[in-house]
Formats: C-alpha cells, structure tokens, sequence
C-alpha cells in the first residue's frame, strides 16, 4: 500500500479499499450552467463574508476548527 500511494502509512492512519459500479464522476459543468453556478458560488462566499464582518479572525478559525473537529468524530 505504501508503493501506491508513494509514502510511508502512519501507525493512526487507515487503509480503506471500495468497489463503485458505473461512473462515479461526473462530467463537468459548461457553458451558461458552469456560469450560473459561479455565479451562485460567489454569491455565497459573498454572503458568508458579510455574516462574519467584525468578528475576530482567530474566532472563525477556531469555529472551523471545531466542526471540522465534530464531523471527523461524528461522521455516522
């Protein structure tokens, strides 16, 4: 496993091997939809921005940190 993925395994990592049918990715966006959904991309990154105005930097990494930290202990 170390040769494929060109590293040394850490001892707190784990190794999982899945099966899929079919295609699993999807073909890409284009044209106008590709457009769109820029557009509703920023819209939300715009958003987001102006929700966390005045609050301090060090407060939102920390508030990511801690539901990055939740979804990893509690993903099902």
């Amino acid at each position: 496993m170390e040769a494929l993925l060109g590293r040394v395994i850490q001892e707190d990592e784990n190794i999982s091997v899945r099966a899929f049918r079919g295609n699993i990715i999807k073909p890409t966006a284009t044209g106008e939809a590709r457009r769109d959904a820029f557009r509703r991309l920023r819209s939300r990154i715009d958003e987001t921005a102006r929700r966390v105005q005045g609050v301090p930097e060090e407060e939102i990494d920390a508030a990511i940190d801690e539901a990055a930290d939740y979804v990893r202990h509690n993903h099902g």
